[in-house]
């Protein structure tokens, strides 16, 4: 006979039990015992409620033993011993329970009748919460005792904390059923050390009845599923530009007031743009404008830097499933491809690429790697270190500063995530809009997008990252069919229930932030490019390289500087023809 072992507990960050085997009564028979087999199975019929005739099969089985009822309820189990039949008996075996029920169903997954893990944590840290042993024994009731309560496996502590996975959850549901959306996803992590606070995924299931549900629903999206990032991109275009010095911080570029064409395609902004700043780039949003700046990263930089911000590889999270998404080699790339790869399209990701890329400005430029797993122990309660990989630098801490401080107005008056905003705290972050492939048509879809907002805060010492992202909302929710105020609701429920365990606490921050210093990011005046601003001969050489003519004689004519131009295309060189004149030759190929 093959009986369940115990399976090692798995906890939240405070101690919480996610999953817990617990000793049940199996009830069993062995058929040469049984004197009156069809009497018999008429009685146990209607306690066990299972057929009679299955019952009589089973009672007259040329076996030694057999299984009628496996983990039966307390109040069965005890009216089978009072009924005193021959040949029936019962014995403990552990079941397996999750007693928050969905509570990040599709991170814990479950394990099967035989105390296999199947889908999630269950699944990968198999071989741990069994330490090692098999998942069942094999026993002779005839000859042997019980082993139970002899086995258990090693436990496992998640950085999951169980208080935010539930109104990370109970915020993505309300959102969910107002938009009639497909699916969503919430993430929420500790931006300085990449532990997962919160991993939501819905629509979800109840790893107590897994058998009940479409096994569509066991999938962890947060890990396997990709999508086109859309704006939220942005972030990664403009500091791998910033941080090779491709750009300069006081640059302008024009957004050809909302239509531009590149090769054979029109690329458009959701309204027209003149001339805009690198912070107000990123606050409208603009695809054009950031398309000009892709176009001035060499393909193979460009491509280097997506990849070193966590992009094409798996994110190491090490949970089963975890896809890599795709960014095709730069040799591939045609002109168009790499405007659109600008913001957001072209490439695929997963949910914990996009939060980990978009953590790297929350920590002054290191990539932190996502991890759930807080802490192991065996079977003897001693703890199993875990190999850990150390935060790698990928853009200097000054270039992660000035994005930040773009992201911030994206969540202020006027930004296109201002709805992410919340009372008393700075919210930097960043809008995402990307239109769904449909493959049967081979086109993008005119009706079908997802919509994202991946931000953190508070923004001058972050200390939590959320992503959220929705599949084809229908309806609008809080006035948008957009992620936004569902990022803010979040924000808002860390802020009321999660200060306790911080190094800031965010609780006495909010109380003293009328008096306490407190940096604010700068945001572009008026009267920015007056012609009364002054500038350095050599910042405005800096500021002239790689624009177009038409680019270039706006941005001297604001410092009272004349063009003098030799060629076409965009500015390679320039020289001060007469600082007495203020006219500077620029060559351009």
């Amino acid at each position: 006979m093959s009986i369940k072992l115990q399976r090692g507990q798995i906890l939240d960050s405070k101690g919480e039990i996610l999953a817990v085997s617990l000793p049940m009564d199996s009830i069993f028979a062995i058929p040469q015992e049984v004197n009156n087999p069809l009497e018999e199975a008429q009685i146990l019929s209607k306690v066990l409620d299972i057929e009679s005739d299955d019952l009589f099969s089973k009672l007259t089985s040329k076996k030694s033993f057999i299984w009628l009822k496996r983990n039966a309820l307390p109040r069965v189990s005890k009216l089978v011993e009072s009924l005193g039949l021959s040949g029936i008996h019962k014995l403990k075996e552990y079941q397996r329970f999750y007693p928050n029920q969905n509570l990040a169903a599709q991170l814990i997954g479950f394990s099967g009748i035989d105390s296999q893990g199947l889908e999630g944590i269950e699944y990968k840290f198999n071989e741990h919460l069994m330490n090692g042993s098999r998942q069942t024994m094999e026993w002779n009731p005839l000859i042997q005792e019980s082993e139970i309560g002899k086995h258990s496996g090693g436990t496992l502590s998640l950085t999951i904390d169980s208080k935010i996975q539930y109104y990370a959850e109970k915020e993505l549901r309300a959102a969910l059923e107002v938009m009639e959306a497909k699916h969503g996803i919430a993430i929420v992590m500790e931006s300085q050390t990449g532990k997962i606070l919160a991993l939501a995924n819905l629509p979800d299931y109840d790893p107590n009845n897994f058998s009940k549900f479409d096994n569509t629903r066991y999938f962890n999206r947060a890990i396997g599923a990709t999508y086109e990032p859309g704006s939220t991109f942005k972030i990664i275009t403009i500091a791998a530009a910033l941080d090779n010095d491709v750009i300069a911080p006081n640059n302008i570029f024009f957004c050809e007031e909302g239509a531009y064409q590149i090769q054979d395609r029109v690329i458009h902004d959701t309204e027209p743009h003149g001339w805009l700043t690198l912070e107000k780039i990123i606050q409208k949003s603009s695809n054009i404008c950031i398309a000009k700046i892709g176009q001035l990263i060499a393909k193979p930089l460009f491509y280097k830097m997506i990849q070193e911000f966590g992009f094409s590889s798996k994110s190491g999270i090490n949970l089963p499933g975890e896809a890599s998404g795709r960014v095709h080699n730069y040799t591939q790339w045609s002109d168009t491809d790499v405007a659109t790869i600008s913001f957001g399209h072209t490439v695929s990701a997963t949910p914990i690429q996009v939060i980990t890329a978009m953590n790297v400005i929350a920590t002054g430029g290191l990539l932190v790697t996502p991890k759930v797993i807080k802490e192991k122990k065996n079977e003897n309660g001693e703890i199993v270190t875990p190999s850990t990989t150390a935060p790698k630098r990928i853009i200097k801490q000054s270039t992660a500063e000035l994005v930040k401080s773009y992201m911030v107005s994206v969540a202020q008056r006027g930004g296109t995530g201002f709805l992410a905003a919340v009372d008393d705290v700075e919210v930097a972050g960043k809008t995402g809009t990307s239109r769904k492939f449909d493959s049967k048509s081979g086109e993008y879809s005119t009706e079908h997008y997802i919509s994202s907002f991946a931000g953190f805060f508070p923004a001058n010492k972050p200390e939590y990252t959320i992503l959220v992202v929705i599949d084809e909302p229908i309806h609008p929710y809080k006035g948008v069919k957009s992620a936004t105020p569902i990022f803010k609701q979040i924000a808002e429920d860390l802020l009321r229930f999660y200060p306790e365990s911080q190094d800031v606490d965010l609780a006495t921050l909010k109380g003293q932030e009328k008096e306490s210093p407190k940096v604010f990011y700068s945001t572009t005046k008026a009267d920015e490019f007056s012609e009364k601003k002054k500038i350095s001969l050599q910042g405005l050489a800096t500021l002239l390289k790689n624009k177009t003519l038409r680019e270039a004689l706006f941005i001297a004519g604001q410092y009272g500087f004349k063009i003098k131009a030799k060629g076409t295309g965009r500015v390679y060189k320039v020289a001060l023809r007469s600082a007495s004149n203020k006219t500077i030759s620029v060559e351009l190929r």
